[in-house]
């Protein structure tokens, strides 16, 4: 007779019922959106807290690898266990409900900052967790919305929000809705959304710019970096004197935070990032933020990067004047066999994890250090990623030394082996960062062996060459017969075994598993990853690079 369980979720309350089959069958079975990747007890991603109850470990077939995942005392993987008897689990950093996205608010003031500027003040009828540098939308009756930066720090006050709006001629909302608002009226707002938000980094001297109401999503950067005492320095451009509508703060800022500098830019003078570039800047140690139009942006981007700042320390948001996102045009190509997402999905939540696991690549790159084994350096990124907030690893964090970068991920590795003075290392990483998936792997080089920076250099080509071929419209399968015939060009040799995935909100294990290279259709952009794995014909010597699929990189 099959027993049927009760299983509780805490602290949702919710239940699901389980008999012989394992626990992440019986939940998946139930409707329940686990989080889930492996299914080998590798990735952690299924982990939970027993606090209630008994189970049992999966029995494994003749020679199966035993799962790998590390666990506490009080923890036990949904994938590799059965329920002996009614039990309740804890899923660390995952709430099993849509986080509700919409709110109402009440409208507090209205008051002109200059002759085209508006602020508004707002009340959310519950509190929101927004992080500087946050935007919302105020969704339109014809479905059309307007996208306004959160221009304070709600969480230091009464978590009232304050937004800075241009009024636009003709703009419906600006000099439409806008103006017939009053103390008192709700507004329907949606979010936070955003992927230009405060990383974390105290010891970088921050570079801020903005153009125009850009600066609406720059101030709460700045107030952060106020607050930290982290030396900052702000170029904000405008067409004539009036357009630095806060100068007044700014300026009391310079005199109450010795380590702040602001510099108005107007169009005559040049362009900020041109006035910028003049100033000396540590760009090889800088964080730099940029808000406002995408040509000041594209351009910022281009001359921090060539003056030696790293690519993800460039943190930036683009808005258009019809209000209208990326995300939404894209929503609507993707493919509904697959490309489908879950119902947390959008563009800013996933650039923005991929912008942090591109920053936690470099932090584990950083303290690699020679002598150090696999096993140390796994370890040591496990602890960066929880550091930085990592709620899970999707996928097992993959680190290989010397001739180990060969190996497939799933085959066994020496975790004993040591990082050598001259060496060739790989990274691969796929933390989940507020319940959206990244993904982003590189290969680095200590020492001077010629053979392995060419390792370096052949897998970035080859990984640009097949990405433009990509933009050309084609498909999942022909990409990877490209990227052969790029590889065998250069002397190296494609591995197979590594062919692209899926990506999306957490877990997108939900909604597909096909891998890039069996994909009969053009594949649509950030939802797609690209792998490529070079190996040496005759040497143990691999390289590896990976990245979301996407038109601006």
């Amino acid at each position: 007779m099959n027993t049927r369980h009760v299983i509780e979720l805490s602290p949702s309350g919710k239940t699901f019922e389980a008999g012989d089959e394992l626990l992440l069958d019986a939940m998946l079975a139930s409707g329940l959106s686990v989080p889930f990747s492996c299914r080998r007890g590798a990735c952690g991603s299924c982990k939970v807290v027993v606090t209630q109850g008994e189970y049992r470990a999966k029995q494994l077939a003749p020679g199966a690898p035993a799962p790998s995942y590390p666990l506490a005392a009080n923890e036990m993987l949904l994938c590799q266990s059965h329920a002996c008897a009614d039990m309740r689990l804890e899923i660390p950093g995952w709430s099993l409900d849509t986080p509700a996205l919409v709110v109402e608010s009440t409208v507090l003031s209205k008051r002109a900052l200059s002759s085209d500027i508006i602020e508004l003040v707002v009340m959310p009828d519950m509190p929101l967790a927004v992080r500087a540098g946050q935007y919302l939308k105020v969704r339109l009756v014809d479905g059309d919305s307007r996208c306004f930066s959160i221009a304070n720090l709600p969480a230091d006050g009464d978590g009232r929000l304050v937004f800075q709006i241009r009024q636009v001629s003709g703009g419906l909302f600006s000099e439409t809705l806008l103006g017939s608002l009053e103390a008192g009226d709700l507004l329907p707002l949606e979010g936070p959304f955003g992927a230009c938000t405060w990383q974390d980094d105290d010891a970088a001297p921050v570079v801020l710019f903005a153009t125009g109401t850009g600066y609406a999503g720059i101030k709460p950067i700045l107030l952060t970096a106020l607050k930290r005492d982290v030396e900052v320095t702000f170029y904000w451009g405008g067409a004539q004197a009036a357009d630095f509508y806060d100068r007044a703060f700014l300026d009391q800022a310079v005199i109450d935070h010795p380590r702040f500098h602001w510099h108005p830019v107007l169009a005559s003078q040049g362009k900020v990032q041109e006035v910028a570039l003049g100033h000396g800047h540590r760009w090889e140690a800088a964080q730099v933020y940029a808000c406002g139009n995408g040509g000041m942006i594209s351009q910022t981007r281009a001359k921090c990067l060539e003056a030696g700042l790293p690519s993800h320390r460039f943190i930036a948001e683009a808005f258009v004047p019809s209000g209208q996102s990326s995300a939404d045009a894209l929503l609507k190509t993707l493919d509904d066999t697959w490309e489908k997402v879950g119902p947390r999905y959008s563009l800013d939540g996933m650039l923005a994890a991929r912008e942090k696991t591109i920053r936690a690549l470099a932090a584990i790159a950083s303290q690699l250090k020679v002598g150090m084994t696999t096993g140390e350096a796994l370890d040591m990124a496990a602890e960066q990623l929880q550091a930085m907030g990592a709620s899970h690893t999707w996928h097992p964090t993959y680190i290989r030394f010397g001739d180990d970068t060969v190996r497939p991920p799933r085959e066994g590795i020496d975790p004993l082996r040591p990082l050598r003075a001259s060496d060739i290392v790989v990274v691969d990483l796929g933390p989940v960062w507020d319940g959206y998936e990244g993904d982003y792997g590189d290969t680095f080089v200590f020492g001077e062996s010629a053979l392995h920076r060419d390792c370096f250099k052949a897998v970035h080509e080859v990984f640009d060459e097949t990405r433009e071929a990509w933009k050309r419209g084609m498909t999942g399968c022909e990409l990877y017969d490209f990227a052969e015939e790029r590889a065998v060009s250069k002397g190296w040799r494609l591995s197979r075994n590594l062919a692209g995935h899926r990506i999306a909100d957490f877990p997108h294990a939900l909604f597909g598993t096909t891998e890039l290279a069996e994909l009969e259709i053009t594949p649509s952009e950030m939802v797609w990853v690209l792998e490529i794995q070079l190996c040496h014909p005759t040497e143990p010597v691999g390289g590896f690079f990976e990245d979301i699929l996407m038109l601006e990189a």
